[in-house]
């Protein structure tokens, strides 16, 4: 597996560097610029990841904690056309399933991509991901589910104190805008 490394992007002027990224012609329709990437990542509940193999930035992926505080979202992998079909796609989502599954109180990863792009459905098909839906707030995308077997993780929770479990902080929602999914760009 390729040697990818994720870094929070949260600087404008990293977002900024997104614009090097570039993807090929026909799969522009599932992109917008990094600046409106930039804005919509101001929102609590959604991290922002530049993707960089061998210390070059080659893209992007966002992360977002759902409404339902068990689930999160893997929405918009990019991959700069000339770094695909290396595997890094691959990576990068086996890498954050990983991540995810280590955040407390996690049971479920959703794949939010176009329906068209049949490239990003086959990657989170090979990762184990299954079809849920193709609706999503009355908009046409496609979601595939990934459940969390129940391992040990159980266990780890039964060793965590029930005081320290309770917070008074508030949950992140999805609060993104209808229009969010509306051209969003997720290429593989």
């Amino acid at each position: 597996m390729p040697d990818v490394k994720l870094t929070e992007l949260t600087a404008l002027r990293e977002f900024m560097a997104l614009t090097a990224v570039r993807v090929k012609p026909e799969q522009r329709r599932f992109t917008r610029n990094a600046f409106i990437t930039y804005l919509q990542t101001r929102h609590p509940a959604v991290t922002t990841y530049g993707i960089h193999c061998s210390g070059q930035l080659v893209g992007f992926v966002m992360l977002i904690h759902a409404e339902n505080p068990t689930q999160w979202i893997i929405d918009r992998l990019t991959i700069d056309r000339d770094h695909q079909r290396q595997g890094l796609g691959y990576a990068v989502a086996d890498q954050l399933i990983d991540m995810i599954h280590d955040f407390e109180n996690s049971e479920m990863v959703i794949a939010r991509f176009r329906p068209e792009n049949d490239a990003a459905r086959s990657l989170f098909n090979k990762l184990g991901f299954t079809e849920r839906k193709e609706m999503f707030r009355g908009r046409h995308v496609a979601l595939l589910e990934f459940e969390f077997e129940e391992d040990d993780s159980e266990d780890e929770a039964d060793d965590y104190e029930e005081d320290d479990a309770e917070s008074d902080d508030e949950e992140p929602g999805d609060q993104l805008s209808e229009s969010d999914s509306d051209d969003d760009e997720r290429t593989d």
